[in-house]
């Protein structure tokens, strides 16, 4: 043999094991002598055990020993295999050797040197079937090795622990079925379990059965027929296959389920018959193992098996009832397509319980906590939001021109606002088309109340009375600005081109950053202003901040807000009133706040200041297929300015200047004359139109011809939106008057407002809002120094919010508490009453809330299906919003045992989501 050829050999394992141990406790360790019976091809081999060169030689005979023993060469460590005991070898040669006889290789002794330990279980050595896992053990020992602490003694299951460490790469301290489901995602799994030697296999009953008694068959079963590494994709399946969801035979028929079950037992156990208790059971802890890894944001990890699980059930005969699991994908997807089907048969006058049903399945989905589902199920939402809408749309005939801004205002903007979600469409072809009929629906009847809204334009144009919350847009700062600025420093907040469908939106935003809306009457109506016409920026604009009705550019609005007469006056002669346009508030060559206008925004030296945002005027002419949802993150600029009004203790009046409508279905009209987007200066009126003179038309005549249909555009190129028309989304401008949650200088007799939600909007938290319409007020304490004033903002801050105060403020009109709720769930009573629960509340004795106050919630959140807007909690437990946070603070410190997110607060969203199954899981009920 070439000496290229013996390099390519190497010494028997059992051989290498043994020397590593030797030359750990005896390093200086040479001759070595091992009785080996097995003979090999080779003669002689180099090799290196512990970084010590060694030469192993074959030794048949004595006299080879002799010779292999007179060896020269010190340059390597000799080992010497002989079939030759100590018997029949010459004392002379026995005093040569390490220890003076040939060692013969104890796989056991072996083991317990190469991991120090002092004892070996019993349980492991008393007969010889042990040896295969000793033998086992030193041939996976590199793999293992000093990541296993074996302690003083090698037990059974540290033993095994280790076997699963060697060869199949499985890291977790103890053998359960959530943690095999999740080893079985890992990427190798199926190559270690092909690759496990022949005796670990015959006894993977030994490892399995101690501590899965019940399914260890099963799991066994998997491994021998090369499942293993579908472990979580079997078991999603068998949650559908075993699930009591089949049992009824209304679902699917029981001679197919049977037989579905029947093909499974053949292609995945081999024909081995397991009981469908434990086949249902693993499919039970599968659907546990897939909720944990959502939670902990693991969907790329679970995907893979959620998609091998829909194949599995396919190619069985049970593709139909994918949507019985809450966390396969295909599942979702048949979801969607029966809630499509409800909608549908809402449309045509069906039930809308059945579509109620379908979306509160979809809600229950596992997958709605990824991005693109989160999306897809507000849109859902949505849709159902309109169904409720279109069945109880009231008739238009004998109305006013206030009681259609009102209804505007308290159902249109909220139905512009959920068609506008719908317009973005859906990726599932059924929902989409469900989408298209619904807002088609929608639109047909927004086309009626803006034809019934034209008939009452010309009061608008003619100046004619209008109720006290409805303000023409041109007194605005006499009627509104100033009587907040007398009372506190002001900033006049102007969104270009805001409708009242997205202020909706924006006003979720405000709410979630800490800002409150107040009103100068407990019961006062919601206000808004009324535009100048045409609904155009030059006209409504200048009109708005001018105080007067004008047309005009920002040096012109500038120049009449500054010199308000009335502004000056609360204002003072050093420090007049300022407007800061776009080029004044953001940053050259960037999008952030300008240094100097944050500085004067956020000092009272100015009391009052104007700003105008044309985020969302920009984005109406663009032509982009963009899908905005307003807030914060929309118009980054926004934030900063609240930002610094709040550090300035600024009221903020958040308004507009006019509204617009969304290009959907827009058509081009011809006009000869002079005009803009929506709006003409002469010509004959058509169909849609309607022609205006009045002082309030802000033409050279006094006179406009305006579509009312929303439908109408005047210009060829098509944008996002338009504005200048007669509809009630252009005429309506939204107006509001905030305070920041952390402010202590409330405006004098000024009150909180809940944030409005239609009924329609959700049927049940809607009349929980409507219920609770108290209102809290935000009267100044003027007896309070600066510094106690700062302190109580300070302590509201905190989570210890709801002990009793000494002294309360006799003008607060807090409510009174409930009695304890008498329908709550039996889980509800059985966690208050739970030791884990007590516990948990005896160390925590200074959590401000009460037992009564956590059984309300969660009874809430029951009914909700675990999903909960926080509006709707402060509503029926009567807490003050500004209390919110640190209620949900302190309820999240009962619940979030051992810190799992059973009680999560969705902060952007304004969403409170309750894991019911972990809390039971976790309190043990």
């Amino acid at each position: 043999m070439t000496s290229a050829e013996a390099a390519s050999y190497e010494p028997p394992r059992p051989i290498l094991t043994q020397l590593q141990a030797i030359f750990s406790h005896h390093p200086d360790a040479d001759r070595i002598a091992f009785f080996w019976s097995e003979a090999h091809e080779w003669a002689q081999v180099d090799t290196q055990v512990n970084d010590l060169p060694v030469r192993v030689i074959q030794c048949p005979s004595e006299l080879a020993l002799r010779e292999a023993l007179v060896q020269t060469d010190n340059s390597a460590r000799l080992v010497l295999l002989t079939r030759l005991d100590q018997s029949r070898l010459g004392k002379d040669v026995l005093a040569r050797l390490w220890r003076c006889e040939p060692q013969r290789i104890s796989p056991w002794r072996n083991l317990q040197q190469l991991i120090r330990v002092n004892e070996i279980d019993p349980r492991l050595t008393r007969n010889k079937e042990g040896r295969w896992m000793a033998e086992a053990l030193l041939d996976c020992h590199d793999r293992y090795r000093d990541q296993i602490n074996f302690g003083e003694v090698l037990d059974l299951e540290t033993a095994w622990l280790a076997l699963a460490k060697g060869y199949l790469d499985f890291d977790e301290p103890s053998v359960d079925m959530q943690a095999l489901f999740k080893w079985s995602t890992e990427a190798n799994v199926e190559r270690q379990v092909a690759d496990l030697p022949e005796d670990v296999k015959a006894h993977l009953d030994d490892w399995l059965r101690p501590v899965l008694p019940q399914l260890s068959d099963l799991v066994k079963t998997l491994f021998l027929n090369g499942q293993a590494h579908k472990l979580l994709a079997v078991g999603v399946a068998c949650s559908v296959m075993y699930g009591e969801h089949l049992a009824s035979g209304e679902t699917m028929d029981l001679g197919e389920v049977h037989s579905g079950r029947g093909r499974f037992i053949e292609r995945y156990l081999g024909g081995v018959n397991i009981r469908s208790r434990a086949l249902a059971e693993f499919g039970d802890l599968a659907l546990q193992c897939v909720s944990s890894l959502l939670r902990d944001g693991e969907i790329r990890a679970v995907a893979p098996s959620l998609d091998a699980a829909e194949q599995i059930l396919a190619s069985l005969g049970f593709g139909e009832v994918l949507s019985l699991s809450p966390a396969l994908p295909g599942g979702f997807n048949q979801r969607l397509s029966r809630y499509a089907e409800a909608l549908f048969a809402s449309l045509e006058g069906g039930d809308l319980a059945w579509a109620e049903r379908c979306y509160r399945d979809l809600q229950a989905h596992w997958l709605v906590v990824r991005p693109d589902r989160e999306a897809q199920l507000r849109r859902a939402e949505m849709a159902l939001r309109l169904s409720r809408w279109l069945r109880q749309v009231a008739p238009t005939e004998s109305v006013s021109v206030g009681q259609l801004l009102d209804d505007y205002l308290r159902d249109g903007s909220f139905v512009d606002w959920a068609r506008s979600r719908l317009w973005e469409g859906d990726s599932h072809e059924a929902l989409n088309r469900a989408y298209k009929a619904i807002v088609d629906k929608v639109a047909a009847q927004r086309e009626r109340l803006n034809k019934t809204f034209a008939r009452y334009l010309p009061e608008l144009a003619k100046c004619k009375q209008m109720p006290d919350h409805q303000t023409p847009v041109e007194t605005a700062l006499t009627n509104v600005l100033v009587p907040v600025a007398t009372d506190k420093p002001v900033l006049l907040l102007v969104l270009d081109g805001m409708s009242a469908a997205v202020y909706r939106e924006l006003q979720e935003a405000l709410s979630h950053h800490g800002w409150i809306e107040v009103r100068s009457s407990s019961d006062a109506p919601e206000p808004c202003l009324v535009t100048a016409f045409p609904t155009v920026t030059e006209v409504s604009r200048c009109s708005l901040l001018s105080g007067t009705l004008a047309s005009g550019d920002a040096s012109s609005e500038k120049k009449a807000f500054t010199n308000h007469p009335l502004l000056k006056k609360v204002a003072s002669s050093r420090f007049p009133p300022v407007l800061l346009h776009k080029q004044d508030i953001q940053e050259s060559g960037g999008r952030s706040l300008a240094a100097a206008s944050r500085a004067l925004i956020a000092s009272t030296e100015h009391r009052v200041v104007g700003a105008v945002i044309n985020a969302i005027d920009d984005q109406l002419s663009s032509s982009g297929q963009i899908s905005i949802e307003w807030g914060m993150d929309a118009i980054p600029i926004l934030r900063q300015v609240l930002e610094a009004a709040r550090e300035a203790g600024r009221a903020v009046v958040v308004t507009s200047d006019h509204g617009h409508v969304s290009d959907h279905d827009s058509e081009y009209v011809a006009s000869d004359s002079e005009g803009g987007e929506r709006y003409r200066l002469g010509g004959e009126v058509g169909p849609s139109e309607v022609k205006l003179s009045g002082p309030r038309v802000v033409t050279k005549d006094n006179g406009v011809v305006l579509p009312w249909s929303e439908r109408s555009r005047y210009t060829k190129s098509r944008n996002n939106g338009y504005h200048g028309g007669g509809s009630l989304q252009e005429v309506t401008i939204p107006l509001g008057v905030y305070q920041s949650a952390t402010d202590p200088d409330r405006l004098t007799g000024w009150f909180e407002q809940l944030v409005f939600r239609p009924v329609w909007w959700d049927a049940q938290e809607s009349a929980l809002l409507h219920e609770s319409a108290s209102v809290y007020s935000l009267s100044r304490k003027s007896s309070q120094s600066p510094k106690q004033a700062k302190r109580q903002a300070v302590d509201e801050r905190t989570e210890d919010l709801f002990e009793k105060e000494d002294a309360p403020d006799s003008s607060a009109q807090v409510p009174a508490e409930e009695p304890s709720t008498s329908n709550a769930p039996e889980w509800v009573n059985q966690l208050i009453d739970s030791a884990i629960y007590q516990g948990v509340r005896s160390k925590s004795a200074r959590i401000p809330v009460t037992d009564d106050q956590v059984s309300r919630f969660l009874t809430l959140l029951d009914r909700k299906q675990g999903s909960v807007m926080d509006s709707v909690v402060a509503a029926e437990l009567k807490i003050p919003p500004i209390r919110m946070r640190g209620f949900l603070s302190a309820v999240q410190k009962l619940l979030n045992l051992d810190g799992y997110p059973i009680l999560s607060v969705l902060r952007d969203s304004g969403t409170i989501k309750l894991d019911i199954e972990t809390l039971k899981r976790q309190f043990e009920l």
